[in-house]
């Protein structure tokens, strides 16, 4: 009997983005030359118009290669760049291009500022259990449903969250939940020294994974020891 083929699956991965080194002809600039000697796409329309010529693109989407880039000869540029009009335009666009940008970090810094108080809002009460000794996983699973109704309730307080923010908020009132509840058990991991010994421990991982581990535990070790998965 034939066995039946099993159908082949879609790769659901992202194209790779890869880059090869493609040289600009002598005598042209480049759309990102200009962008560095301070041109933006106006300026570039109002005082070069159509590019002169074209390059390949050295920039690549899996095997798709991206539009060809645009080319311009270097003495039109000059020319361009020695006229008092273009110097009074490009000025103004730099001083539009700082605005927009103190504007943005402005706005970062409240919204971190927002999220920063939203955790500070988040006060675990945290009541001392009769667990054994490193039962860290059942001494934090009460309050877990508690945060997580509270990381949707600023959700709500704060207009949604974007990006990373929603990840960073719970990570905050991760960090409240573990203070709390390493002042209530004396051995509970601080979440300060936990978050270093974690840095250490990336740091010496390489170089631990080449060194003879010693004696093999036995079975009688694990008596001395009750802990739970982190």
């Amino acid at each position: 009997m034939a066995r039946r083929s099993s159908p082949a699956k879609h790769s659901t991965a992202k194209p790779r983005r890869t880059r090869e080194k493609v040289e600009t002809p002598a005598g042209f600039l480049a759309t990102h030359d200009l962008k560095e000697r301070g041109w933006t796409v106006r300026l570039i329309e109002r005082y070069l118009g159509e590019h002169d010529s074209e390059r390949p693109n050295g920039l690549k989407m899996g095997r798709r290669r991206l539009p060809p880039v645009k080319l311009y000869r270097e003495d039109r540029v000059e020319a361009a760049e020695a006229d008092e009009d273009f110097l009074m335009a490009r000025s103004r666009a730099e001083d539009a291009r700082e605005k927009r940008q103190a504007a943005r970090e402005r706005r970062e810094r409240e919204r971190a500022q927002l999220l920063h108080s939203a955790a500070e809002s988040y006060v675990p009460r945290v009541q001392r259990l009769e667990i054994r000794k490193g039962a860290v996983k059942k001494a934090r699973e009460p309050y877990l449903p508690q945060l997580e109704r509270t990381l949707e309730a600023l959700a709500r307080e704060l207009g949604g969250l974007k990006g990373g923010e929603e990840k960073a908020l719970r990570a905050a009132l991760l960090y409240r939940l573990y203070l709390a509840l390493s002042a209530t058990y004396e051995w509970y991991p601080h979440p300060d020294r936990q978050a270093n010994q974690g840095k250490e421990a990336g740091k010496s991982k390489a170089a631990s994974a080449t060194k003879p581990t010693g004696r093999e535990a036995k079975p009688s070790d694990w008596r001395d020891w009750d802990w739970d998965d982190a």
